[in-house]
């Protein structure tokens, strides 16, 4: 009989083979899947752990001037366009100084805009190149490398850098700048060694503290930000002390430090994929400052003995100025560069209200002139919703001493009053909700006109005329010292400006032509309101105000004579007249009580002569009386 139990020799050797081959595909998988995963992750891990390290050292301690810690370094190769100027140290081949030549910290112009520092400043800031190798035997770059150069990076003359690791490795930068912000850098590394190298490229912007002239006000976005798998992602300074870190991998975007005005940003210029790194470390240490650092990394480059490799990437270092954003946007193939000025959640109201605002700029040569004429244009735009709104208004009004004697009326039967009102709007053909419409609309449109004119540079330090050198600042007078001309200064809580004591004014016009309120305390409310808004909308820029104050302006003369085309009384200060609704329905229950005083009199001389047995006398009719009403203060006549 034949045993079953023993193994065909064929199964046996088909066993073999799939051993065989597991193995073979677990070692394949290990060696080239895993290892250069792993190799990918000590490398990242190796640039964090390298620049953290590096900006934690004690002699960040020492904080010099700007310009002393940049005239000690060794050897700087000069930059210098028509916009901007700096150097690039030797010593590391950082490029750690750079001042915008045509933006300057305050109106009087004295100090420029500096856009990168180095350390041992008060706010350092600085771009670096580099490479990593998990290989701690390779010598690679570093903040004490000297690099070689000469000449002057100039818009047509680019500068190289290169520097040598005395193992066969030539590390290479050439470095070209456009005629404004932007620059080029193309690393390179040529292996003249015997062996083959892994190297992974990588470009970093590190920041030590909250930037120079930082606000961290709601309004805008300043902190890291990057733009990767077509995803925004841009945290506050605050949140990164919750989530200090963050990673994203993508074949295209771009990653930077964002201020209010000025953005600093590095893109990649390869199609493979790039890992886009954001990292912050707090420091333990006294008086030595947080980290913040954003940073790209290429994909390793096996550069085998006698071969170069080169890694490209685009720099923007400067204004965040529409126009140039959107011209890289095309040039540098790169997504939704714009994202860099925080236009808000009402983009797409935001970007237009810009295009609008520039476009008459570009007209009249005075930002806030173009505000002006943007006002008007808006104004236009919703003259049909306005129109329906005022006219709502007008018949509110007509009908205003209807609603007011109905609701004395029935005062003491809310439902009742209600439903009194409800046949009161179908009667006279009144929605009473038909100018809330408007009302809504200015909310959008109110936040993407602060939004334009809190962030966008172009606001910045532009000015209107008189007193406003700045349509981004709040306006520097303020009515409690008269408009500067008392020899004190204003506590900053009760700088309340000449324009927004401008816009009180047409605010309290504009009420005096709304239908009256349903009752006493919401008519107190309303009375505060435009006191109310003065105060907040002070501490807001001037050119917002003024856009307010003639916005009002406008939609007074509209209403005006829409009420009037309609027939509607108007009298802007009814408290010092007379013929207000209200002081009619007052004279009206005056005179009804004269008369009902009246007969009272007449009733008692008729009972006064049956009670004597003397007819009463008709007779001519009495002279009619003087008297004097003790709670009207009126004096009125008899009949």
């Amino acid at each position: 009989m034949q045993n079953n139990d023993k193994m065909h020799p064929e199964d046996m050797r088909n066993l073999l083979i799939f051993g065989a081959l597991s193995i073979i595909l677990w070692l394949s998988y290990d060696h080239f899947i895993l290892k250069p995963k792993i190799e990918k992750m000590k490398a990242a891990q190796v640039v964090a752990e390298a620049v953290s390290q590096e900006n934690f050292q004690n002699d960040d301690l020492l904080e010099l001037p700007r310009g002393e810690v940049i005239s000690n370094a060794s050897k700087r190769i000069r930059i210098d366009n028509e916009l901007v100027s700096g150097s690039i140290n030797l010593m590391g081949g950082r490029l750690d100084d750079l001042t915008l030549k045509n933006y300057f910290e305050t109106t009087a112009r004295e100090k420029n805009i500096s856009m990168l520092s180095p350390t041992k400043t008060a706010h350092p800031r600085f771009i670096e190149y580099g490479w990593v190798s998990q290989n701690n035997n390779i010598k690679m770059p570093s903040k004490d490398s000297q690099w070689q150069a000469s000449g002057i990076l100039t818009s047509t003359s680019p500068v190289t850098l290169s520097w040598n690791n005395g193992q066969g490795l030539t590390f290479k930068r050439t470095v070209s700048l456009n005629e404004d912000y932007g620059f080029s850098v193309r690393q390179s590394v040529a292996n003249n060694s015997t062996k083959p190298v892994t190297l992974f490229p990588y470009a970093l912007v590190t920041q030590k503290g909250l930037p120079e002239g930082f606000e961290g006000r709601w309004i805008v976005h300043e902190g890291p930000i990057s733009y990767a798998d077509s995803k925004l992602y841009d945290p506050s300074y605050k949140k990164l002390a919750k989530e200090p870190k963050y990673e994203a991998k993508a074949n295209d975007g771009w990653i930077g430090l964002v201020d209010k005005y000025w953005l600093t940003a590095i893109v990649p210029a390869e199609t493979e994929e790039m890992t886009f790194r954001i990292n912050y470390n707090s420091s333990t240490i006294e008086k030595v400052k947080d980290h913040y650092q954003v940073d790209i990394m290429g994909q390793g480059r096996q550069i085998a003995s006698g071969e170069t490799e080169e890694f490209k990437t685009k720099l923007f270092v400067g204004a965040k100025k529409l126009n140039l954003l959107g011209k890289y946007e095309k040039e540098w193939n790169v997504k939704h560069f714009d994202l860099a000025v925080d236009f808000g959640l009402f983009y797409f109201l935001t970007r237009p209200f810009f295009a609008v605002i520039n476009f008459f700029y570009g007209l009249v040569g005075n930002f806030g002139v173009a505000i002006i004429m943007f006002t008007v244009v808006l104004r236009l735009a919703v003259f049909p919703l306005a129109n329906t709104s005022f006219r709502s208004f007008a018949r509110m009004k007509e009908i205003g001493p209807q609603m007011t004697e109905l609701r004395e009326k029935y005062s003491d039967d809310k439902q009742a009053m209600q439903q009194e009102l409800v046949k009161l709007y179908q009667k006279e053909k009144v929605n009473p909700m038909a100018g809330c419409l408007p009302i809504l609309i200015q909310i959008p449109i109110f936040f993407s006109l602060f939004k334009v004119l809190s962030n966008t540079i172009e606001m910045r330090q532009a000015p209107f005329f008189g007193w406003i050198q700045d349509l981004s600042m709040p306006d520097p007078t303020s009515v409690f010292n008269l408009f500067g001309v008392m020899p004190f200064d204003v506590p900053s809580f009760l700088m309340i400006g000449a324009w927004p004591c401008m816009m009180l004014v047409t605010m309290i016009i504009q009420r005096q032509l709304s239908p009256p309120p349903p009752d006493k305390m919401q008519a107190q409310m309303i009375a505060l309101m435009p006191w109310f808004m003065t105060f907040i909308l002070a501490k807001f820029a001037a050119g917002l105000v003024i856009y307010w104050t003639f916005n009002n302006l406008f939609s007074v003369i509209q209403q005006y004579v829409i009420m009037r085309s309609m027939g509607v009384e108007i009298h802007f200060f009814e408290k010092l007249k007379k013929g207000s609704d209200e002081e009619k329905i007052s004279e009206a229950k005056l005179t009804l009580e004269e008369k009902k005083e009246f007969l009272k009199e007449e009733v008692e001389e008729m009972m006064e002569a049956v009670d004597g047995q003397k007819p009463p006398v008709v007779s001519k009719p009495k002279p009619k009386k003087k008297t004097v009403n003790k709670k009207s203060k009126k004096t009125v006549k008899k009949k």
